[in-house]
């Protein structure tokens, strides 16, 4: 049985950490580190899901196709490991896997992938599992899937079961039934027309039913309901080595105190505190933090 059932991107992932900031174009730099298949997964459906079952709460994932072979083999042994309900998996070489590249400095990443060519062909992705859905407490939705991420939020819906999506237009269904929407800065810089984030609390609030988080890297982050202005919340002051799977983190926290019955100021602090153990060490998404982690972090640390 499962709490959360996590439904999305599913990717290859090879992560290089530069030691030093990014070079101009056509430059050189130094790498740091590299994490490559067995050490890292790319995602956010399979990083929330690993997140979250790092923090002792039962999840099964689905979504992206894999491969069928040794190099999928490693990211199921690796989210498995980890306590991750891997049995919706599909593996097969009748689609394109996704894959990224992530190169970062600390600060900045750039990711190099094939996300656009892979979702905007045919289909290589699971359909929803209603019978999932309708088990969990709530799920964990990506928007990325077009027609399948719709169907996802209509089973949603029907179940009664709340759902946690991220970085999608506030005029869209799956906005406007969340229990939670979470959009980060790099989102609404290129897809929201440019607005501020306080335009943009507004947009997302005046449409999504649920809690409304805008997240901006180390800056603060913006929540609140429709008809209020917003809150913030100042990040915890960590050295940050790697925020590839920040965003992931974040999420994941979020779910975490929405299960446990949190209050709002609490599950934001909650998901900021995932996200900055995250952020720690290299690469953060295999160090995501245990549930005693967290629960000594939110004791010991403080905002910026």
């Amino acid at each position: 049985m499962h709490d959360v059932y996590a439904y999305g991107i599913i990717a290859r992932s090879t992560l290089f950490t530069l030691d030093g900031d990014f070079p101009p174009r056509g430059g050189y730099a130094e790498l740091d580190g590299v994490a490559e298949l067995g050490d890292t997964v790319g995602g956010e459906a399979a990083g929330g899901a690993y997140a979250l079952a790092r923090l002792g709460v039962a999840t099964k994932l689905d979504g992206s196709w894999l491969g069928a072979d040794e190099a999928s083999g490693q990211i199921i042994g690796l989210l498995s490991d980890a306590g991750v309900d891997c049995s919706r998996i599909t593996l097969t070489d009748e689609a394109e896997t996704l894959r990224e590249f992530v190169v970062a400095d600390g600060d900045v990443k750039t990711v190099f992938g094939n996300y656009i060519r892979v979702l905007d062909g045919d289909r290589a992705w699971n359909e929803p599992s209603g019978d999932d859905i309708q088990a969990s407490r709530m799920v964990c939705l990506d928007p990325f899937f077009g027609e399948q991420s719709q169907q996802a939020v209509a089973m949603c819906v029907e179940a009664r079961v709340p759902y946690v999506t991220i970085d999608v237009l506030p005029e869209t269904e799956i906005c406007r039934h969340a229990t939670c929407v979470v959009v980060s800065q790099d989102y609404l810089s290129r897809f929201a027309g440019g607005m501020d984030r306080r335009e943009a609390f507004a947009a997302y609030a005046a449409e999504c039913a649920g809690l409304v988080v805008l997240t901006n890297g180390a800056a603060e982050v913006l929540f609140g309901y429709r008809g209020s202005e917003p809150e913030s919340f100042a990040p915890f002051n960590v050295d940050v080595v790697d925020t590839t799977a920040a965003g992931d983190a974040i999420r994941a926290g979020i779910i975490y105190g929405l299960l446990a019955g949190q209050g709002t100021q609490e599950v934001i602090r909650t998901g900021c505190a995932v996200a900055a153990m995250v952020c720690q060490t290299m690469p953060g998404f295999i160090n995501s933090p245990t549930e005693l982690d967290l629960r000594d972090f939110l004791r010991t640390s403080h905002t910026a």
